[in-house]
């Protein structure tokens, strides 16, 4: 059976085609979707779904990092933030407030409380008032969980960014002031309403192998399994979580992408993505190529995110060897030779080949070398995945390449973590991890790992496979890791340059012109904005802020 995938239409062009299905295109013109009446809306198809595809769009593309999916909010993702990548600009608000630890309740970028919630309200719309819509019940039951899966998504970013935040299930009346004040429910309840959302969701919602083609875009049961497998790994549920995964993997609808490297250039219809969000280039696109292309294929604002040396040195040898062991054939002065083939695929450095050039980071004179000029790295190393190997067309900001928010990597990867923490690493957790490394063309893990070695492993895998797919900072919070990889650090990039042989020499260097980063205990969890605290008396503040 052909896997099917799951996409996302973010285009209120988009969502007004289906409008006009139903209703006359002069009534759209003179009132907006959100302020139709729910009369009007909720006894129509068309606009019934055009008001669902409206709360869709507010899911999370991460290429934007929580943003909106035009502008400068595209200039920085989650990595810039760890170990993984520092920002070139020290005017973004990634090397000024977050980096250096400066997020206070007044000024936090990573904030994303009053864009989810105004979602989640649409989507509670959704959810009460098909209760009584005359639509059949078959009808009313698919778009009401569609609208819980978008509502469980954005609980989770909520719930992992803030620990308890207000569990609100039900639009609130605007004059009914005290109905307004919502207490903070805890994280781990919150995680558990979620839990039992998906749950029920997923006996309800269409299978991928029965979405037709001009459905992509709404979400499936398999969606729902893998998204709770992911929620479940954060609560801490880890047979849960398991359970869920494994649901992903028997289902047989998804397979690994034979070429990684393939698999972030897409724009849609890879067979290992369960859920993505798809742009067409035209109406609905993303900043990701504008502020991430390196020189000669610049216009502005390039290559703002730059791999760091600690990034490139995780990649293991061909050998399954880390480059610090004697026995992996390491060579410094050849450090990309030999590497695990997503290091090639993930990462630009000195010699590799983007749109038929050689990049050429040598330094004082090379192109690419960093520091050479405003728009060089400052590392020495350029982001290659989601970087898009076609020229953009018509504009820099409609970049085409899909954002994968599922996918059977991930769900694998998850599935292992889960199970290992369980259980322990038996067989299923061993098979997980080697299918994702076999199609890396990597060796498999060796056996006889115990628990705690099995969970290194775990941990280095996630770093590699899921590089810069904004993982990394939620993952080290949730392994308690943060403080002791991110605080009171700076990173280091590469400068190459040619002795009086002409042989290349590699030279690490310390980052230390950039924002030093501090990682305190009270920054696993972001702080609650001061003024929703101002206007909630029942609201608590994060320890710490």
């Amino acid at each position: 059976m052909k896997p099917k995938y799951i996409t996302h239409k973010t285009l209120a062009v988009l969502i007004i085609t289906l409008s006009l299905q139903g209703c006359e295109k002069d009534f759209l013109d003179r009132q907006p979707l959100d302020r139709i009446s729910s009369s009007s809306v909720f006894t129509d198809k068309a606009l019934t779904e055009a008001y669902l595809y409206q709360s869709y769009h507010t899911l999370n593309v991460g290429y934007s990092m929580y943003g909106e999916v035009w502008g400068d909010n595209g200039i920085y993702m989650l990595s810039n933030l760890t170990d993984e990548a520092r920002n070139k600009s020290s005017w973004v608000s990634s090397e000024t407030t977050i980096v250096p630890g400066l997020i206070k309740p007044t000024d936090n970028p990573l904030d994303i409380w009053a864009k989810s919630y105004m979602s989640i309200r649409i989507a509670n719309n959704i959810i009460l008032n098909l209760k009584d819509a005359p639509f059949e019940d078959s009808y009313k039951n698919r778009i009401t969980s569609e609208a819980r899966f978008i509502r469980a998504s954005l609980y989770f970013y909520l719930a992992r960014c803030y620990g308890g935040v207000p569990l609100i299930t039900e639009p609130q009346d605007i004059e009914d002031q005290s109905g307004m004040l919502v207490a903070r429910t805890p994280q781990q309840e919150v995680y558990a309403f979620i839990d039992k959302e998906l749950e029920e969701i997923g006996g309800i919602l269409p299978s991928a192998a029965n979405l037709p083609s001009d459905e992509y875009g709404r979400a499936t049961r398999e969606a729902a399994w893998a998204l709770n497998g992911r929620n479940l790994l954060y609560a801490k549920n880890y047979t849960k979580s398991a359970e869920y995964s494994k649901k992903v993997m028997d289902a047989y609808l998804f397979s690994l992408d034979d070429d990684y490297f393939a698999l972030f250039q897409s724009h849609g219809g890879s067979p290992e993505v369960i859920f993505e969000i798809l742009f067409n280039g035209v109406e609905t696109g993303h900043s990701f190529d504008r502020y991430n292309i390196l020189i000669p294929f610049h216009i502005d604002y390039a290559s703002q995110m730059n791999p760091t040396q600690e990034m490139v040195d995780a990649y293991e040898m061909e050998n399954g060897l880390p480059i610090t062991d004697p026995a992996s054939g390491y060579n410094p002065d050849d450090p990309f030779t030999g590497r695990d083939p997503r290091l090639e695929a993930t990462i630009f450095y000195n010699g590799s080949k983007f749109r038929g050039v050689t990049l050429d980071m040598v330094s004082p004179d090379g192109a690419q070398a960093p520091l050479r000029t405003g728009l060089s790295s400052i590392t020495g190393y350029y982001i290659r995945k989601f970087l898009d190997e076609q020229p953009i067309v018509p504009q820099w900001e409609r970049s085409q390449t899909s954002w994968k928010e599922l996918r059977l990597g991930e769900v694998l990867l998850n599935y292992a973590e889960a199970k290992n923490e369980a259980t322990g690493p038996d067989q299923s957790v061993y098979d997980a991890i080697n299918s994702i490394r076999a199609r890396a063309q990597m060796p498999a893990l060796p056996s006889g790992l115990e628990k705690d070695a099995m969970k290194q492993r775990i941990i280095q895998e996630r770093r590699i496979e899921l590089a810069f797919e904004n993982f990394r900072w939620y993952d080290l919070i949730r392994w308690d890791m943060a403080v002791s990889v991110l605080n009171d650090k700076y990173f280091h990039g590469m400068r190459i340059t040619r002795d009086d042989s002409g042989n290349l020499v590699y030279n690490p260097y310390l980052l230390d012109f950039t924002s030093k980063q501090v990682f305190q205990s009270k920054n696993n969890l972001l702080p609650i904005p001061q003024d929703e605290i101002e206007k909630n008396p029942n609201l608590t503040q994060n320890p710490g802020y």
